[in-house]
């Protein structure tokens, strides 16, 4: 088993300057498909005391910016959000989440003349990059975030008043989820550039990221069970079920633009009626309002199953073999599922939204991924 080294990297926030390298603990990170994810660190105080450290400006919450490197390449990157000292443990935690989770505190308020955003039959991407320069275009507001030209080929309209106070990252969010034949995948990568400074990017990817899975492809992504997995969660949620989505878009009451979709074969085959509202106070097309429905119904008409399977980072399939997005062939054969026959009890292809890296200075690196249905494929 190789060696794995990690160093973590404080930078400001604004500037990128690398202000310390420090020597974490007890380190866990997690990286989410379209949504920030988390890190935690701690540090002992009693082991720095003769080595010249300046945690208080170097880690100052809300200014600083923490890079993971694995080995040379970074695989986190994000925003110190909380410092927290324990003095029973001379100790100092400290919490963050990834560089998405910047653009929950900025509104889209009066950046850009006239006074509001409008975009009529622009690409989904396109607008969501626009959200992003413009996020960075006043004075205090650009951290860094590169943003590219990827397109979709999908057009839609948007209207983003200020009187919303709407935030970047929902906009962009609730662009994403649209299904059917729109929404998209999006998240903020690390890297480090030629010069070797870590870089953010801003990645879009349509109609959504990762490896599509193929029993024919030998790099597929297989896990059994019993296998190299040390343990597995499996939830089945019926509490998120909709078979009837209305879904609400601009305006004030009673004349808000409004979208509908109800799966009525799903009704007449012995479900219950569920239904939901999902708010969109930014748009105001109600063709694209349908289409929101029907995706968000088309995403819950069956109970959710999330899996989490937990593995050692060395085993096949190894850690940097797999990315967010990546579809993964499961098999498992135990009690919960036992073999009725040839072949393994359950076999079924999901699809990893999360993955959760302890880095485990003193025990052997864990990751446990998160697993969901497959996304619908855009007619």
């Amino acid at each position: 088993m190789a060696t794995t080294i990690y160093r973590y990297l404080f930078a400001d926030l604004l500037t990128n300057q690398i202000l310390a390298e420090l020597p974490l603990t007890g380190v866990s990170f997690t990286q989410v498909l379209n949504a920030a994810g988390t890190f935690q660190g701690h540090i002992m105080l009693s082991d720095l005391s003769e080595a010249g450290y300046d945690l208080t400006n170097t880690t100052i919450p809300g200014r600083t910016a923490i890079y993971v490197d694995r080995n040379g390449v970074l695989v986190w990157g994000g925003i110190l959000w909380t410092r927290q000292y324990d003095s029973a443990t001379q100790s100092l935690t400290f919490t963050g989440r990834e560089f998405e989770s910047y653009f929950e505190k900025r509104l889209i308020v009066t950046e850009k003349a006239p006074y509001y955003l409008n975009y009529v039959a622009v690409d989904q991407l396109t607008i969501a990059q626009d959200l992003i320069n413009v996020a960075q275009s006043v004075t205090g507001g650009n951290i860094g975030v590169v943003v590219g030209t990827e397109t979709s080929g999908k057009l839609i309209n948007r209207t983003f008043y200020p009187y919303q106070y709407k935030d970047y990252f929902s906009a962009i969010s609730d662009m994403s989820k649209a299904g059917s034949t729109f929404g998209f995948d999006f998240n903020i990568d690390v890297q480090y550039d030629s010069t070797g400074t870590p870089t953010k990017l801003l990645r879009l990817d349509y109609p959504y990221r990762g490896k599509v899975y193929s029993a024919s492809d030998p790099s597929a992504l297989v896990i059994d069970f019993p296998g190299s997995p040390e343990k597995y969660t499996w939830m089945e949620n019926g509490a998120l079920i909709a078979n009837t989505v209305y879904a609400v878009g601009a305006g004030s009451a009673p004349s808000n633009y409004l979208g509908y979709y109800a799966d009525t074969t799903h009704t007449s085959s012995g479900w219950p009626l569920y239904e939901v509202t999902a708010n969109y106070s930014d748009v105001y097309d109600t063709n694209l309002l349908n289409t929101l429905a029907q995706g968000q119904v088309q995403a819950q008409l069956n109970p959710v199953v999330n899996g989490q399977i937990a593995l050692p980072a060395y085993v096949d399939p190894v850690l940097g073999s797999y990315r967010t997005g990546d579809q993964i062939l499961l098999r498992f054969t135990d009690d919960r599922f036992p073999k009725t026959g040839s072949g393994f009890g359950y076999t079924v292809v999901k699809r990893i939204t999360a993955i959760n890296v302890q880095a485990g200075e003193n025990s052997p690196e864990l990751v446990t991924l998160t697993t969901a249905d497959l996304p619908f494929v855009p007619a």
